[in-house]
């Protein structure tokens, strides 16, 4: 019984890792979203994020548009510079992916939550919560270090 258990540890482990595992040509774009959110305003934030934007970008996922799994981050210590409470990565497998992306974008979500607006009514919701409405994008590759 133990043996059972510890194979089945051994592949779940293991199929999260393949899920997670991201092909890093040098056409793969990445793109770290910041923001700047008041202490306060964290937890909504994070929860609005969760109901209204996590669920999109599972269907992007779904869908092939992005590859791996959209992730979040914070800060564990805040530093004087750069100044963000909270981070998104997304992973796109090249360029074009990004413009299909844009163009389905306002469609696919209006058809997960409709009459919010599509993709920009819910970007207004996790917008109002920026101090001064702070956030920016990076886009950015990976430079492979194993030759």
């Amino acid at each position: 019984m133990k043996k059972i258990a510890a194979m089945l540890l051994v592949l779940l482990l293991c199929s999260d890792a393949r899920a997670d595992a991201f092909d890093y040509s040098p056409r793969s774009v990445i793109e770290e979203s910041f923001y700047v959110v008041p202490h306060d305003k964290g937890d909504e934030f994070v929860k609005i994020y969760r109901m209204r934007l996590f669920p999109f970008w599972e269907e992007m996922r779904k869908m092939g548009i992005i590859k791996g799994r959209y992730r979040m981050f914070s800060q564990r210590l805040h530093t004087a510079s750069p100044v963000w409470t909270y981070k998104t990565v997304v992973y796109f497998s090249n360029y074009e992916s990004v413009d299909k992306w844009l163009k389905i974008r306002d469609g696919v979500y209006e058809r997960l939550f409709p009459g919010e607006g599509g993709y920009r009514g819910a970007r207004k919701k996790v917008d109002a919560l920026h101090v001064g409405h702070k956030h920016w994008d990076e886009f950015i590759r990976e430079i492979p270090l194993k030759q």
